[in-house]
């Protein structure tokens, strides 16, 4: 007698947030477009579907915050002052005047060296301005002769605050949100996996139901996706990266 086609039972609670979510997603779409005629299965379902929603909601909010566009504002001023002074520098050392010029050679110098461009990642972008105007700072007098003190001071003031907002998106992220998406991952994995277990049963009860045994052989061919990419990158790297949206639940 051939065995029934079966969905694998395994943990799924190792997989990053992002990947997590994406997989229930899918699931959510598979069982809405399935239907099958069983009272406790449908009940399974429901169970599901509400859980899926919670961790929807929570990982919506764990991935926004309000915080989020303070931050691209004052990234993109920023951005703004940093291009003057660059710009600004650039045009003093082609300058005709050869005193100009000897001034902001230097200072030319220190931006070319950093190559810094603003399409960074907030971080990244935060570290680099912050050791270039260290390295410009050394150079006071030719920033004064220039007129430059003030813009590079705009910058590290800029600079200090975008910053600040991107830790104090990170306090909040970790005090008020990680929590709730942990809690209701954990209700995911649970309605998950009674939902394979009577998946598994109705179809194997009833393998003449198409509907049934299409559900299981979609479901067991996306955790199998899911098993090579997402849990496979999960033991490796421990974690997403920094705006996909943080690791594993035990690990938020």
């Amino acid at each position: 007698m051939e065995l029934p086609i079966q969905i694998d039972v395994i943990s799924v609670a190792r997989a990053a947030n992002a990947a997590h979510f994406e997989y229930m997603s899918t699931v959510c779409q598979r069982v809405e477009a399935a239907q099958l005629e069983n009272d406790l299965w449908q009940t399974a379902e429901r169970d599901f579907i509400t859980a899926y929603k919670a961790e929807d909601k929570a990982f919506k909010q764990y991935r926004a915050s309000e915080l989020t566009e303070p931050i691209r504002q004052a990234d993109e001023e920023r951005d703004r002052i940093y291009a003057s002074l660059r710009d600004a520098i650039k045009a003093f050392a082609k300058f005709p005047v050869e005193s100009t010029a000897e001034n902001a050679a230097p200072l030319l110098r220190v931006i070319k060296n950093y190559k810094i461009t603003t399409r960074e990642n907030y971080m990244k972008e935060s570290g680099l301005i912050d050791n270039m105007l260290q390295d410009l700072m050394q150079y006071r007098a030719q920033l004064t002769a220039l007129g430059l003190r003030d813009v590079v001071s705009q910058l590290r003031q800029k600079n200090d605050e975008v910053r600040q907002l991107i830790a104090d998106r990170n306090d909040e992220r970790m005090e008020q949100i990680a929590g709730v998406l942990k809690a209701a991952r954990r209700a995911s994995d649970e309605a998950y996996a009674v939902l394979v277990l009577y998946t598994n049963a109705f179809a194997a009860l009833n393998p003449t139901v198409t509907d049934a045994q299409n559900l299981v052989r979609q479901m067991q061919e996306d955790l199998e996706y899911f098993r090579q990419h997402a849990l496979t990158t999960q033991s490796r790297t421990g974690s997403d990266t920094p705006e996909t949206g943080g690791g594993a639940p035990e690990n938020v």
